[in-house]
């Protein structure tokens, strides 16, 4: 199971930035062996990995193709030099950097250097060149950071689970004596009824009591549970009001299932994809009517990039909304001849043309890092100890917000 301490510090927005930057990295493939992925955890030796990058570029040598071995060359000189720039300052997770030829035009160079963040510490420095970046790793943190309880029942045994991301664990199991509808000898009708009635309300408590037991402590990561089961048994359940009142609230819906061991669990969380995709739902619907509001009243609302950029430099943001359409490009530069640094923003990956020139003293300047935009702004949230929420353009809501607004509001701390 998940530690706990790790799921705390992973937000929503950042959760959402990791697996959108994933997605593109994934999408990448190179011409040859020439996509190089490097994971750096925080506490690695610096020497022995700036010695590694000098041993593989002097190991490229041996590379066949001309075009390859420029490229790997290309891509570990702009990795040592960007290590440098940083001073080999890691965040405390460690970092993942990745750099290559990605362009997709035969015989041209593009030669691109990606850095991500893990959602958690990294633990073994990995250095890896291939086709395609190798994201397994990171791909084994992308689950979210909130938890669905999945239980199922009747009244001869009851299953619970715990679904983190798209896979779920089985964190316990309990069975009942509640004695079948066949009367036993020697006892009425009504007496043998009400026997089994009480048996039931008993297991029913026995139920409630494990679901607190598993569930609560999960604390506020507990976003719902989903109640399967045949039959009506499961709302008979939930009528008896024997629940903890903190999960009460969260009981997002009952659905039915064949059976109710492991096998009735895997059917639930099968059948429960409408429900929670009914979640996620409303709170983004939530999170844009907030910001409509304040908008409406003309209070504590802004829109626009240079209006929220402005907002964000300034520490007055709460709440920053993006749209998961915008996919705008930060490239830090450094120039070579005076050393300056500084970002240029593209809103169109494939629209910086001709190679970058330096504010200041008008020579190239040497693209050291592409930033997605939802991450640079991620960056600045974290700062000021704001929130962030990546708004889709599945529903209505987050359509209007990209329409309208243009992808970017945020709901002000004050004016």
């Amino acid at each position: 199971m998940m530690n706990m301490k790790e799921l705390e510090k992973i937000d929503e927005a950042e959760a959402a930035v990791f697996k959108k930057k994933l997605k593109m990295l994934k999408a990448f493939k190179g011409k040859g062996t020439e996509l190089i992925s490097l994971y750096l955890p925080p506490d690695v030796d610096r020497s022995l990995v700036m010695s590694q990058l000098t041993e593989e570029t002097s190991q490229s040598s041996n590379i066949k193709s001309p075009t390859t071995r420029k490229n790997v060359q290309g891509a570990l000189r702009k990795i040592s030099n960007f290590l440098k720039r940083i001073n080999f300052q890691l965040p405390e997770r460690g970092l993942v950097v990745f750099c290559g030829n990605i362009s997709e035009q035969e015989g041209r160079s593009d030669i691109t250097l990606f850095t991500v963040r893990p959602l958690r510490r990294l633990k073994v420095k990995l250095y890896w060149c291939d086709s395609q970046f190798h994201l397994d790793p990171l791909e084994e943190m992308a689950a979210p950071s909130e938890i669905y309880g999945l239980a199922t029942l009747d009244k001869r045994e009851a299953t619970f689970a715990a679904l983190v991301g798209k896979k779920y664990e089985v964190l316990g199991r309990i069975t009942s004596a509640v004695p079948g509808k066949v009367k036993a000898g020697g006892f009425s009708a009504h007496r043998y009824e009400r026997l089994r009635e009480e048996a039931t309300h008993d297991f029913f408590k026995r139920i409630a009591e494990k679901m607190g037991a598993i569930y609560l402590v999960y604390g506020n990561k507990m976003k719902g549970i989903i109640i399967g089961g045949p039959g009506a048994t499961k709302n008979y359940f939930l009528d008896q009001d024997l629940l903890d009142y903190r999960l009460k609230g969260m009981v997002l819906g009952t659905l039915d299932t064949s059976y109710t061991d492991e096998s009735g669990i895997r059917e639930l969380f099968q059948k429960s994809e409408e429900i929670l995709k009914s979640t996620e739902v409303m709170k983004e619907r939530l999170a844009v009517n907030n910001f409509l509001q304040e908008v409406v009243k003309g209070a504590l609302a802004t829109y626009g990039q240079k209006e929220v950029e402005q907002a964000l430099a300034e520490g007055k943001v709460k709440t920053l909304l993006v749209s998961e359409a915008i996919d705008w490009v930060v490239y830090r530069l450094l120039c070579g001849h005076c050393n300056n640094s500084e970002e240029i923003l593209v809103k169109n990956r494939f629209g910086l043309g001709t190679t970058p020139k330096c504010t200041k003293c008008n020579a190239e300047a040497e693209i050291m890092e592409e930033v997605d935009y939802a991450d640079w702004l991620l960056e600045k949230v974290h700062k000021i100890d704001a929130e962030m929420k990546l708004i889709s353009t599945e529903t209505a809501e987050g359509e209007q917000f990209y329409k309208t607004f243009g992808g970017l509001g945020a709901i002000l701390r004050y004016k």
